[in-house]
């Protein structure tokens, strides 16, 4: 029987305030954890820009 894969992709912004941009190291390692204890495992990461701030994209996988 073949391998069946599952995908899932996520999207972490920053905190922004009227002066700052923030990424949350913190709250960026409770989602992967939070993943990963689902049985997710992060393929890529890609950052993309969208109204002057960087958004990320995590592309997770799982086998069903």
């Amino acid at each position: 029987m073949k391998k069946r894969f599952e995908y899932k992709t996520v999207v972490v912004k920053p905190k922004v305030s009227f002066w700052t941009v923030e990424y949350d190291p913190n709250e960026m390692d409770k989602t992967l954890n939070q993943y990963g204890t689902e049985g997710w495992e992060l393929l890529s990461v890609e950052s993309r820009e969208y109204m002057g701030t960087y958004i990320f994209h995590y592309t997770f996988k799982r086998e069903q």
